[in-house]
């Protein structure tokens, strides 16, 4: 009887260990919904001109091909980030999907971007594909491209 309790108690233990740790992951958001966040903070660094949170969510070596054909780095991307006459007021998703490999994911997606650039209104549409890696345990962006759509 001794030995049948020792058992029960033992897989009681288990179960309730298994359940907690059931519970914790149930808590902690998936590497999808880690990427829309960090897609989130991207565009928000970008619409409050914000310097330190634009640094810290793309990566050092961050590329991004322009839809017009340029290619920027980080370092381009900070500078044009304090530039006068470049202001985004907002950036509108839509048909965004994201495929996850391990410690690297592909966003793509749709995006309307309303504001100024070079000291020009623009309101434009373009498709975009952006490359996330993990690094440390968190997602930075390493490089993105984006393509004008011609009737969006």
């Amino acid at each position: 009887m001794g030995n049948y309790m020792t058992v029960k108690l033992k897989l009681l233990g288990i179960i309730l260990l298994l359940l907690q740790s059931w519970g914790l992951a149930a808590q902690l958001p998936t590497a999808e919904q880690q990427i829309q966040e960090a897609s989130k903070v991207y565009e928000q660094a970008l619409t409050q001109k914000n310097e330190p949170l634009l640094k810290s969510i793309l990566a050092d070596n961050f590329i991004l091909t322009t839809a017009s054909g340029k290619v920027l780095t980080k370092k381009d991307m900070m500078l044009n980030l304090t530039r006068e006459g470049t202001k985004y007021d907002k950036f509108e998703s839509s048909e965004v999907r994201i495929s996850i490999l391990n410690e690297a994911a592909i966003e793509t997606g749709k995006v309307h971007t309303v504001g100024i650039r070079a000291g020009k209104k623009i309101a434009e549409t373009t498709r975009y594909t952006d490359f996330w890696v993990k690094i440390q345990g968190k997602w930075l962006l390493l490089a993105e491209h984006s393509s004008f759509i011609a009737n969006p």
